[in-house]
This record gives structure tokens, sequence and C-alpha cells, in this order.
């Protein structure tokens, strides 16, 4: 919660903007305190308001083999004129849960599995959603991967989206891989938190994890539609005190807790 704190600090930051780039030095500036080896990209594609600059910052935890296991969400807010969007929860929890995420698998990686903690600029659209219009950092993360022939070294990803709301419901996405959605879910009500992540329901998300899905690999959304629907989403209310620490802890602790069995279901794949 506190690194979500910080990066709200900053106020709006859309891709591109002056606050985006201090959102980025201060992600840069966390995991390279954590000892892991940081990497980004600066990309300038093509939007509804012309070529924008953005950039894709991830890092790497080297396990015992080089096969990865992504971690990854969106640090972007969505560009809005006429009102001030700071995007708690949309783009800030998710980001806050990474950092944390880092932090606690650089003391221990309890996987063979090299580990990256993947932050996508511009998954907001710049205008209004459309395939062209969305997603930009995902999609050209995955190109990168693609040219330097490292797509093949991912076995999975989770992506983290809209997971520190005080009234967090997770529901099975629909386009997200059904074992890992199976393995978490199970996971979680092993734990107790059912009430989170509910068994009822579905979502379908067009999210940052379909260019990987796109390409075959195992993926999982981890997303609060409900917060779209009857939340603040996309409004000047969705901030800090939308939020809740034990919500993001939880989250968090499942995510770790299913790491050791998603990794031996790769192996057994």
């Amino acid at each position: 919660m506190c690194h979500v704190e910080q990066i709200l600090r900053f106020g709006p930051h859309p891709p591109g903007s002056e606050a985006q780039k201090k959102v980025g030095a201060y992600i840069e500036e966390t995991l390279d305190s954590l000892g892991l080896e940081v990497r980004s990209h600066t990309f300038r594609p093509v939007t509804p308001k012309g070529r924008m600059e953005m950039r894709n910052i991830w890092a790497v935890l080297k396990g015992k083999t080089a096969n990865v296991i992504l971690l990854a969400g969106h640090y972007d807010s969505k560009l809005f004129e006429k009102f001030r969007f700071v995007g708690a929860n949309d783009g800030g929890s998710s980001t806050g849960l990474l950092l944390e995420l880092a932090r606690v698998l650089a003391l221990h990686n309890p996987t063979k599995y090299s580990i990256w903690f993947a932050f996508f600029d511009g998954e907001e659209a710049i205008d209004r959603w459309t395939s062209a219009d969305s997603l930009y950092g995902s999609r050209e993360f995955v190109k990168l991967l693609k040219r330097s022939g490292q797509l093949n070294t991912l076995s999975a990803m989770i992506l983290l989206d809209m997971v520190g709301g005080s009234d967090l419901v997770l529901r099975r996405e629909s386009n997200s891989t059904d074992w890992l959605k199976d393995l978490i879910w199970n996971r979680a009500a092993e734990m107790g938190h059912g009430d989170v992540f509910q068994r009822a329901g579905r979502w379908i998300a067009d999210d940052d994890h379909m260019p990987f899905l796109q390409e075959g690999i195992p993926a999982v959304d981890l997303i609060d539609m409900n917060y779209m629907t009857n939340g603040p989403w996309h409004s000047a209310e969705d901030t800090l005190d939308k939020l809740s620490a034990r919500n993001l802890q939880i989250v968090g602790s499942v995510v770790l807790s299913s790491l050791p069995e998603i990794a031996r279901s790769l192996s057994r794949r």
C-alpha cells in the first residue's frame, strides 16, 4: 500500500507524461534496490493522438532454469482531460503489489523457474478501447521477445489488474488458461479466501494477458471487473481510500502460495 501511495503522489500519469516518467523511475529504483536485474524498452506506437513515447519495465530474478514465470501488470493511468484521474486501483494496486511480490520473491524463490516482474505502459486506451488503441505495452513486449528469440522461454503468465479494491471480487476470467485458473482458485479456497476468489460467475476481459495467450503461452488474469460496473472505475473517485491493504495481502499471498504448484504443473506438462 505504501508503494501505491507513493505512486499516487506523482498524480495522473498517462503514457508520455512527465509524471509517468517519474513513476517509471520509482519502479526501476525500487527493483534495483532489491538486487534484481532491471531492464526497460522505450517504444513509440501510433495512437489516436499521434506517436507517443511509452516504456515497458521489467526485472529478472534468475532461477535454476532459464524458463520463466511472468508476473505482470500495467503502471499507466488512463488519460482524462476533464477530471483528475490517478488510478489508485486501476494501475496503482497492481503496480504496488508487483513491487512487493518482487521484494518477497527476491528473498526466496520457491520454484526452480526464473521469475520476471513486468510493468507494462499503455494498457489503457488513449481515446476509446479498440484492438489498436489498447494494450500497447503488452503487445510490444511480446513483439520484443519474439524478435530476440526469448518468447519460447516464457512458461506461464499471471496478470494482476485492479486487485486492491475494498470490495474485491475475483471471478474466473473466461479467456484465461483453465488449469491455471483451477490451480489458483483451489489454492485460494484452501487458504480460506473463497470470499475474494469466488467460484460463482465468470468475467471476460480483453486485457494484457491476451497477446500472450495468442502466442500459446498459458496465462491467467486476476481482475476485479466488479470494480468497473459497481465501483469508481475510470472516475475521479478511484483514490487511495477505495483500497484495502488486507485484500492486497490476500491476492499476494495466494499468488505466492500458488507458484510452487504452478511450477510443478509446468514441469509435468
